[in-house]
């Protein structure tokens, strides 16, 4: 049962960071939009209201990762999300965590994201729930797991 509600809250934390991240892009991304559905409209093509709006689509993941690794240090080893559902990331063979190591797995977490245009968040949660303790593509690469804030060591 202990598997269940970790996983459970797992889903939930994802779902919250995912969120904030939303609005973050949408912040990010909104006004050069505006501009460049403007400039359809008006039949227009302005190559810099297009290249403004690729900048601040691609700005808005390297707020992303910004996001989470900073989230991770101020909640110590948990975003946003995981710290409201009292979970944090552990290393798998028990040994201190790093903060290269939550900047290493945001980054993964990231470019999997933007490479697969959305889907390996899907997949994540799937590989997640599929497995017996609860571990996904991430966990397993990077060699951490995520437990119970009372569970951390």
């Amino acid at each position: 049962m202990e598997v269940a509600k970790l996983k459970f809250n797992r889903i939930l934390a994802s779902l919250i960071d995912g969120l904030v991240m939303f609005i973050l892009m949408v912040a990010i991304c909104i006004f050069p939009a505006i501009n460049v559905i403007r400039d359809i409209n008006e039949q227009v093509l302005v190559v810099s209201d297009l290249l403004w709006l690729l900048f601040s689509f691609f700005a808005s993941f390297a707020v992303w990762i910004l996001y989470l690794f900073l989230s991770s240090l101020i909640f110590r080893g948990a975003t946003f999300g995981m710290r409201i559902n009292r979970l944090v990331f552990v290393k798998s063979n028990d040994t201190s965590l790093r903060y290269y190591n939550l900047l290493f797995r945001h980054f993964v977490n990231i470019l999997c994201i933007v490479f697969s245009l959305g889907f390996s968040v899907i997949f994540d949660a799937i590989s997640m729930i599929c497995t017996e303790k609860g571990r996904n593509f991430y966990d397993i690469l990077t060699s951490m797991k995520v437990v119970n804030i009372n569970d951390a060591i």
